[in-house]
């Protein structure tokens, strides 16, 4: 490669080109971590020049002598690399890594000149910073005669803002930056507090414009490197990219992967509008962040995430998502083309998960979200995987099937708190299975349940009855609130199905919105005190409640419309509120309880699993054979 420090006069000297790639992310840059900053550094850079020169212009030296001695402002490095072009056809570079500097830098420029123009400059100075923005016009034209060119997704909106005439300022982020620098270069012109140029004629105006024309052509520097053909673009693009706003781990595959399409003949800009666009797409859904704490990321990097646990069929460090991906490709003996459009087949079945896309029934976007409500993200390649598959190798029923399968196994095992830690190397183990030559996949995904992937067993019909009658839900040892929602919520769902069946209308419900309530209140010494025939049974029952009150049993969902104070009413209080209040069927079958007491609790518990059982069939159900 060869790398040299270059001022913006000789970086956009002569007729050139540099155009950024279809591949590289939109335009980022903003006006309170990039465009001020930039600023600052340029006006203080301005600033020193004049003092070099006022003191050189005291000494009685020339101002060449001056510039010796100002110090420049180092912008950073930008890297490029040739593009074959014909005999006759402007000199092009594509940019690897630097377009947001490079086309800021444009937006600069313009916005000096429109300040330069108001400001009444000499046609001079004007035309030393258009030379460093336009081609020649007599022999270029189109958009040849722009420096620098953006993707082709925001060409539109950056022709318009590099324009003679600047477009409104919300035109574009590309207009705000212009118009940014327009009212930063005037206000640098018309303040008396800065100094002017000694070596410069005309007015305080002129002279100030003067240094600010110079600044910019010869104080304000980067590092170009021009890559050759022996170099590795990815490499160097990877190792710059620690500064500033940070790349993700799609942004990175995505350089590689297009570099390498590029490098292999094919049309990069075919390849990005057939099997890319969708990530650039102005609704930013595949850049908006998703999950909490450390595992919050964007969709796109939890696609790729799932994706390459797909092709790996293995557990992978999500913080190191690039460079897993970065081994897997040629070891994988997967060619970057085929890559892209494998990725495609997992964003069109990401999509259809999500309801944005036709393709998953009904059923399987509702095992899909509820898999979801409990986080249990790490089911999500399964479910892609099995949505990636041509129906004449899995059918659609056996992939439904394979659907409830997952979101049984999951909600059974939350339902019994079971051990969640290692769901990781569960579902990747029941990802081999799947993909095992030979097997019927969604058959196979759910034999690999059955047999307890890693150590973690389907939790039987026994097992649900066992831990609903005898353990508690609610508080120390429960389990979140969110998800007491989702099984009474499904429960009350369910027995509204049942009545669906005998003719009686669905209501819509947003259970979600709900909130837990204990029949037997929590504070039972005071409101419901034991009764008991002798001392004896009383210490005993004594005993016994408090391990009641957070049992399943006890628990039920209500609206806000329950006056609060009534939660520690006599059942036959409480229960007239119930049923005027609430239209669960859920609650409607609790109020045909005529007294509420351990026993009760016990039996509504083995009453709940059952419904859950129903729900959620178990691995002994005849609904998977």
């Amino acid at each position: 490669m060869k790398a040299d420090t270059n001022t913006l006069q000789e970086v956009f000297q002569g007729d050139r080109r540099f155009v950024i790639p279809v591949y590289q992310r939109p335009y980022v840059w903003d006006r309170e971590r990039q465009w001020e900053p930039l600023w600052t550094d340029v006006e203080s850079t301005a600033m020193r020049l004049a003092e070099t020169r006022q003191e050189s212009d005291r000494a009685g030296k020339p101002a060449s002598k001056a510039d010796e001695k100002a110090a420049p402002h180092f912008l950073g490095a930008i890297v490029v690399e040739p593009y074959p072009t014909g005999t006759l056809d402007i000199k092009t570079r594509l940019v690897v890594d630097g377009q947001q500097r490079l086309i800021t830098l444009q937006l600069l420029l313009m916005g000096t000149l429109d300040a330069l123009r108001t400001a009444g400059i000499t046609k001079l100075q004007l035309a030393q910073l258009r030379k460093l923005s336009r081609n020649d016009q007599e022999i270029w034209s189109g958009d040849d005669v722009h420096k620098v060119w953006p993707r082709q997704a925001e060409s539109e909106r950056y022709r318009r803002a590099v324009a003679e005439e600047p477009p409104p300022q919300h035109d574009s982020v590309f207009a705000e930056a212009r118009d940014f620098f327009f009212g930063q270069a005037i206000s640098f012109l018309e303040d008396e507090r800065v100094p002017e140029d000694p070596y410069a004629d005309g007015d305080s105006v002129q002279r100030r414009a003067s240094l600010l024309v110079a600044t910019l052509l010869a104080l304000v520097k980067l590092v170009m490197i021009d890559l050759e053909d022996v170099d590795d673009a990815q490499v160097i693009f990877e190792a710059l990219n620690a500064r500033n706003t940070p790349l993700s781990a799609t942004d990175l595959i995505k350089n590689l992967l297009f570099m390498r399409v590029q490098a292999q003949g094919h049309d990069p800009q075919k390849l990005y509008d057939d099997v890319w666009a969708r990530f650039d797409n102005a609704d930013d859904w595949w850049r908006e962040s998703i999950g909490a704490g450390h595992a919050r990321r964007a969709r796109q990097d939890w696609l790729m995430g799932d994706w390459l646990i797909a092709q790996l069929g293995r557990v992978i460090n999500v913080g190191r998502l690039y460079g897993e991906f970065r081994r897997w490709l040629p070891d994988s003996g997967t060619t970057a083309f085929d890559a892209l459009y494998e990725l495609d087949l997992y964003a069109d079945a990401y999509e259809r998960l999500h309801g944005r896309k036709e393709g998953a029934t009904a059923n399987e976007r509702l095992s899909f979200q509820r898999i979801s409500r409990l986080n249990v993200t790490v089911a999500t390649p399964v479910l892609l995987w099995l949505l990636t598959r041509p129906e004449e190798d899995l059918p659609p029923g056996e992939r439904e099937l394979a659907f409830q399968a997952v979101e049984s196994f999951v909600i059974r095992r939350m339902a019994i708190k079971a051990q969640t830690r290692a769901y990781g190397q569960a579902f990747a183990e029941v990802l081999r299975a799947a993909q095992a030559p030979g097997a019927h996949p969604g058959l196979a995904i759910v034999e690999a349940l059955r047999q307890g992937p890693y150590g973690y067993p389907w939790p039987t019909d026994e097992q649900l009855v066992e831990q609903f009658r005898s353990s508690p839900y609610y508080g120390y040892g429960g389990i979140a609130q969110y998800r007491l929602r989702l099984l009474l919520g499904e429960v009350d769902a369910q027995l509204q199905r049942d009545d669906y069946h005998k003719g009686e209308p669905v209501e819509a419900i947003r259970y979600e919105r709900l909130q837990v309530e204990h029949v037997l209140p929590r504070s039972w010494q005071e409101h419901w005190p034991v009764e008991a025939s002798d001392e004896g049974q009383k210490i005993v029952l004594e005993t016994e409640r408090p391990h009641h009150v957070h049992r399943i049993g006890n628990l039920t969902l209500v609206s806000n419309r329950l006056n609060p104070a009534l939660s520690n009413e006599p059942w036959n209080e409480k229960r007239r509120e119930l049923k005027k209040h609430s239209h669960l069927r859920l609650n409607a079958r609790l109020c045909q309880e005529t007294t509420w007491d351990e026993q009760t609790i016990r039996a509504r518990g083995e009453w709940l699993a059952e419904v859950v059982s129903r729900i959620w069939p178990g691995p002994n159900s005849n609904n998977w054979d």
